[in-house]
């Protein structure tokens, strides 16, 4: 019996590892993965996909301060959006012409956030 509670534990520790390491690495994701996004939608030059790289990593530990100093959701929100904003226009800054007007139609057929986004309104 003691054999059996034992199999069991180990085999619910085996499972819960498995589970944990198909999860990928870093959390939620960040900016990064929207790097292989544009990477092949933008058809980004290695040099430029080195220049967002080294942007991305500039603006990290900004963005993870502005988090972490603002528990309420709406300063957090205030404290990140110019960062975000800086970002954004250096990265679009590493782009030619052809590449802004293809980012702009990836940011305007993204689904829009927030409550009820796509959804009629009550009446």
């Amino acid at each position: 019996m003691k054999l059996l509670k034992i199999s069991f534990v180990f085999a619910f520790f085996l499972l819960i590892s498995l589970n944990l390491s198909a999860q990928r690495p870093g959390g939620r994701g960040g900016a990064m993965p929207n790097l292989d996004s544009m990477r092949i939608k933008l058809n980004l030059s290695a040099d430029q996909e080195t220049k967002i790289k080294g942007i991305v990593s500039n603006y990290r530990p900004k963005l993870k301060a502005a988090r972490d100093n603002n528990t309420e959701q709406t300063a957090r929100r205030e404290a990140m959006a110019p960062l975000m904003q800086a970002m954004q226009e250096e990265i679009r800054a590493a782009l030619n012409e052809e590449q802004k007007v293809k980012l702009d139609a990836m940011k305007a057929n993204r689904p829009k956030k927030g409550k009820g986004a796509g959804q009629p309104k009550q009446k």
